[in-house]
């Protein structure tokens, strides 16, 4: 089954993009809505239109609207890509499922693993689901950020 994103799903993104081109040069949190929670999650992702082959990734960060990736690809995704995540939550024991749109992506250098980074606005995911990962993510940043 295939989730589409709605027509207002897609203006939104297209403000955003179109706003996040004026924040470039200001600090990356400055236009956040949502504080991002370090994370280091394995996770897989089928790109909506390639829907045979599920790659492997791993989620950076998370927000309540969001998640960071890094990539393991040779050529770079699209932006506004559809992409169906699962995520290996150790928290459970079993995969979190979840849709989201491909926001940005950026190319890294000198890096063996991962060759791209990315944002993923995530449209589709049980709200249960995003609170655990939310959980997992805060208790971990609090236990670092007190030691």
């Amino acid at each position: 089954m295939s989730i589409k994103p709605t027509s207002g799903q897609h203006a939104k993104h297209k403000e955003q993009h179109t706003s996040n081109k004026y924040l470039m040069n200001k600090q990356v949190d400055d236009h956040r809505k949502f504080k991002r929670f370090p994370i280091n999650l394995k996770a897989s992702y089928l790109q909506e239109d390639d829907h045979n082959e599920w790659k492997e990734c791993s989620i950076t960060d998370i927000s309540r609207e969001g998640m960071g990736i890094e990539l393991y690809l040779i050529d770079s995704i699209p932006v506004r890509s559809v992409i169906h995540l699962e995520v290996r939550a150790p928290i459970r024991g079993k995969s979190i499922k979840a849709v989201g749109i491909i926001s940005w992506v950026k190319k890294l250098q000198n890096n063996q693993k991962f060759h791209f980074i990315g944002g993923v606005e995530l449209t589709t995911i049980k709200p249960s689901d995003k609170w655990l990962l939310l959980d997992y993510a805060y208790e971990d940043w609090l236990g670092k950020k007190g030691k």
